[in-house]
């Protein structure tokens, strides 16, 4: 199922901040240096991570498996604003 999840987990000296994408099949902690879980000392930090990685992830630049967003909105712009291809329309019975 495409779900989207974010909550946190208590662990030995404090929380982890769990994120599940739609892309995945599980949630995971968010990692830290050395490819290490991130514990955070409260539940609310660990929240604020939370929201953050989500946010990051819903408003960031990729739209789909490697590709960025600006490659297709350049590409729809040559188009609709004038910097590709015009297009001629022609009025049938319209007086000149």
């Amino acid at each position: 199922m495409n779900e989207f999840a974010g909550y946190t987990r208590p662990v030995p000296g404090g929380h982890w901040a769990m994120l599940r994408f739609a892309r995945d099949g599980k949630p995971k902690p968010i990692m830290g240096e050395g490819e290490k879980p991130i514990i955070f000392p409260t539940e609310v930090e660990a929240l604020r991570a939370v929201n953050l990685h989500l946010l990051a992830y819903f408003n960031g630049s990729y739209r789909r498996d490697g590709e960025m967003i600006f490659a297709a909105k350049s590409a729809a712009d040559r188009i609709f604003r004038g910097g590709g291809r015009v297009v001629e329309v022609e009025r049938k019975g319209a007086s000149a």
